[in-house]
């Protein structure tokens, strides 16, 4: 089977937003229209999505450049926000795939590390990105207050 991980084009927003909509659930589509021509216009941030044979797109990960993250030395930190692959292609190494392209984005745009996060207790999640290399550093509970 081939597989091929390439940058989101315009024209593929239709599969982008199916599968934003499976990873990130609870969000309405205009949240997900919105942060999807975020990431179009802004350099440091990209999307990758994997298609197999025929140009079916069924895998994403989405990969900005954030200034800080715990438990990283170094500035800037390419940084997972989402990664995704449709159930029935899972085990064929599609997320292996994306996570190195995103690596590969990363080290072109001068990190040196690569993070991601997991919630608290989404156990198969903090698996999954451990078996992909990842090492936990923290475990915390964030607060925002508006001023």
């Amino acid at each position: 089977m081939t597989i091929s991980v390439q940058a989101v084009r315009s024209e593929q927003f239709d599969s982008w937003l199916r599968l934003r909509t499976a990873i990130y659930t609870g969000v309405d589509h205009t949240f997900h229209e919105q942060e999807m021509r975020q990431f179009m216009a802004d350099d440091s941030k990209e999307c990758f999505l994997a298609e197999i044979e025929g140009g079916a797109v069924c895998g994403m990960i989405e990969v900005s450049l954030r200034n800080v993250v715990d438990g990283c030395l170094s500035s800037p930190v390419g940084y997972v926000e989402g990664i995704y692959v449709d159930p029935r292609q899972r085990g064929l190494g599609l997320s292996r795939q994306l996570l190195h392209r995103a690596e590969q984005w990363s080290r072109e745009q001068g990190c040196t590390e690569i993070a991601t996060d997991a919630e608290l207790d989404n156990e198969s999640a903090q698996r999954f990105h451990e078996h992909l290399g990842f090492t936990e550093t923290y475990r915390i509970v964030e607060y925002r207050k508006r001023l």
